[in-house]
């Protein structure tokens, strides 16, 4: 509580004043869905009920996603906050009428002057969600068209410069799992946790899933052991595309899948309880926060820049059409996409599975090629 007291007083100490006619983006907070108007609370509520398959009855949002509608009340919820703070006076109308374009630029070039560009944008494509969720029987083609301006100027930062090969990081990731078995025993379960994070790196260069999908993994539900062979099984509520997806695990990282299973996950668990797939030194499950930390900082001490874990998908789809062009239709499969506009081909693999064992076996192959070809140079 003293710490917090002294951070709070040099916090308090330290800022600097907010400069006349200047914007403060402290102020403009996510007004939390208990203190929304009553109004939005009813209509946002409405936008999802379920209704009647056959009658059709249901909110336009019923669809979405847990994750979908948690980023559409996300961004509402800055709007919200921004209209506390900017025009409070506009909370008393309804949701549709008080959503202007004056009002939604003096929004967007406010948010400007804190977020990127590709921020303001992702606001921006989330705010005209809500509009036509909550309002569908207004004409919002504006806004929409708005968002879309701002993606045009954001662009798409392709990020290649901090792009990994998913080879490099497949090498990188079994090398960390052989030092942790061999090497000088660290404390606090070190070498469990660098094993952990070892495999970690390794299975998303095979198998580069989401961030959601990744933290749901879990020991009974999405792991299937026939025999020796290991599979890795998502299901329709972990991916976005809301289908099942399962993942051969190949012989390249099988030993060390198994053992981890086997071996450190136990011995990372301790006495805790926990049916989490990756667990954390404390015994604990890790959730997508602390896979994305670690992994940052594993490729930032590793390559010299940080990946995160959407990097690793566009590294497969980078370098699978960079080093096998041939293999570009799998590149929809192998990333659980729904259309193979990503690969920019009509060809599209339609079994995950034979995708991902297609993309493991390159880079094993690719693997041992330049390993034996560095061992020839020495």
């Amino acid at each position: 509580a003293r710490i917090r007291q002294a951070r709070g007083r040099r916090t308090r100490g330290t800022q600097a004043p907010t400069q006349a006619g200047a914007t403060d983006m402290s102020a403009l907070k996510h007004l939390p869905f208990g203190d929304w108007p009553v109004e939005d609370q009813t209509a946002w509520q409405a936008a999802f009920v379920a209704g009647d398959i056959f009658d059709g009855d249901g909110g336009p949002g019923a669809h979405f996603s847990p994750g979908s509608r948690k980023s559409i009340q996300t961004a509402y919820r800055r709007w919200l906050g921004f209209l506390k703070e900017r025009h409070p006076e506009t909370l008393a109308m309804s949701p549709a009428d008080r959503m202007t374009p004056g009002i939604v630029r003096d929004y967007i070039e406010a948010l400007a002057t804190s977020v990127s560009a590709s921020t303001v944008a992702i606001y921006a494509t989330h705010l005209s969600y809500a509009a036509r969720l909550i309002a569908p029987d207004r004409d919002w083609d504006w806004l929409r068209a708005t968002a879309s301006r701002l993606q045009a100027r954001a662009g798409n930062s392709d990020r290649f410069d901090r792009l990994v090969p998913p080879w490099r990081i497949l090498d990188h990731g079994i090398a960390m799992m052989d030092e942790a078995l061999t090497g000088k025993p660290r404390p606090s379960r070190g070498n469990d946790v660098a094993y952990r994070d070892g495999l970690l790196l390794a299975l998303l260069a095979l198998w580069p899933i989401r961030r959601r999908s990744l933290a749901a993994l879990t020991v009974s539900r999405h792991v299937e052991r026939h025999g020796e062979r290991i599979v890795l099984l998502l299901h329709p509520e972990d991916t976005k595309a809301r289908r099942a997806e399962s993942f051969d695990v190949p012989d390249v990282l099988l030993p060390h899948v198994a053992r981890y299973l086997d071996r450190v996950r136990p011995t990372l668990l301790g006495i805790e309880n926990s049916d989490a797939f990756w667990i954390s030194a404390c015994g604990n499950a890790m959730c997508a926060g602390q896979l994305f930390q670690r992994v940052y900082k594993k490729t930032r001490q590793a390559f010299g820049h940080a990946m995160g874990l959407h990097d690793f998908r566009r590294a497969a789809a980078t370098y699978i059409a960079m080093d096998a062009p041939d293999l570009i239709g799998i590149v929809p499969g192998a990333l659980q996409h729904l259309s193979p506009d990503v690969s920019e081909q009509h060809y599209n693999l339609a079994r995950t599975t034979q995708a991902s064992r297609r993309h493991g076996a390159h880079l094993a192959s690719l693997r041992d090629d330049l390993r034996g070809a560095w061992r020839r140079q020495q």
